[in-house]
Order: C-alpha cells, then structure tokens, then sequence
C-alpha cells in the first residue's frame, strides 16, 4: 500500500485535512509560508475545483470512484448538497469517529472492516454501510474485552464530537439523534458538482 504524505498533501490542498496536521505547529509554519510571495500561476476554476473535491477525498478516506458515485446520487435526488453531506456523514466509519471511539477516520475505518463494531446486534464489516436513525452502535461484545476498547469504555475517553450523534456510557451504544450537518467545513460543496458536471 502507498504511503501519504500527510503535510505535503495538507499543504498542496492548503487546508488541515488530515488529523495529525491540526496542530498549532502545522497553523503557524503554513501562515509563515503564506507571508512569503509565491512564484507559481493563480490557479484556474477547475485547478480550485479539483482542489475542493480532493479535500473531501482525504478527509473522508474515499476513492475517487466513490465520491463521484455520491455526487451523483445526490444530483438526481434534487437538493444535491444537503444529501451529499448526509451520505458522507452517515458512512459507519465516519460515525464511529464521530461518537469518539476512534482517534482518526482511518483509525474508524480499521475498526469498522476488522469486525469490531456492531450495527443493531449485527457484526458490520463495510465501513460505508449508512447509518439511519435508528441504529444502535456498539462495541462487540468479544471486542470489549480488549486492551483498546477497555481504555476507551471504562475511562471517560468516549465523547461525541457532534451535536448530532450521542454516545451512552451506560448502555455502550451510540446513535444518531439528529440530522447529521457539517458544521465549519474546509471545502465548498459547489465546487465539488461543478467539477462532476464538465
């Protein structure tokens, strides 16, 4: 598997996509290289497009493949961005970042395919199963005896990183209690169907 190089890739995209570059020392070093003149061409509206769109890529860990997929299902449904972001945020391994069981997406992701995580009961082994409403996350039982998930569930580690998704310590499970929205995002959403669109 390819390595990524994740300041080179935060720092092409300009923007902190993945965990390990949203970091005080990351901020400062890109403002400090941003006071310096660059010497390179304004970029064009596809250049800015493509950008947007790989931002969304890195950030959610999806091929290219993938996301073009969601854009078009989220164009023939009518409201193209509102349903864009729920197909995103409701990937299982975006929810189990999200209620705090994972450090990273990635980390999310791992968990998720190795069969650690349970949707209803059930074992889930697809990172993009989408997640409704009344789906109940949890750890699997045999999982929970594990060094990891001891640390996580015994401490007080487990806490939802959004309004929309609530973790509860007594039942160890969580669920989405609202509709999943992004909050202050790092990408234009426009931008992204602009480029499916040529």
């Amino acid at each position: 598997m390819k390595r990524v190089k994740k300041y080179k890739i935060s720092r092409r995209l300009q923007a902190p996509i993945f965990e390990k570059c949203q970091t005080q020392k990351f901020v400062y070093r890109e403002q400090n290289r941003s006071v310096r003149p660059s010497r390179g061409r304004r970029p064009t509206e596809y250049g800015r497009q493509l950008v947007e769109k790989q931002k969304v890529r890195y950030l959610y860990g999806i091929s290219e493949k993938v996301l073009k997929n969601y854009a078009r299902e989220a164009v023939k449904s009518g409201e193209a961005e509102d349903v864009l972001v729920q197909v995103l945020e409701r990937r299982l391994d975006n929810i189990v970042y999200q209620l705090g069981l994972a450090l990273t997406r990635r980390m999310a992701r791992q968990l998720v395919s190795h069969g650690h995580i349970t949707v209803n009961g059930r074992k889930m082994t697809i990172p993009s199963y989408r997640v409704r409403d009344a789906d109940v996350i949890q750890v699997r039982a045999g999982s929970e005896r594990t060094s990891l998930f001891q640390a996580i569930l015994t401490g007080k580690a487990v806490t939802s990183r959004v309004a929309w998704a609530s973790w509860d310590a007594k039942k160890k499970s969580g669920s989405i209690t609202d509709k999943p929205v992004i909050g202050e995002t790092i990408f234009s959403l426009p931008a992204i169907f602009e480029y499916y669109s040529r």
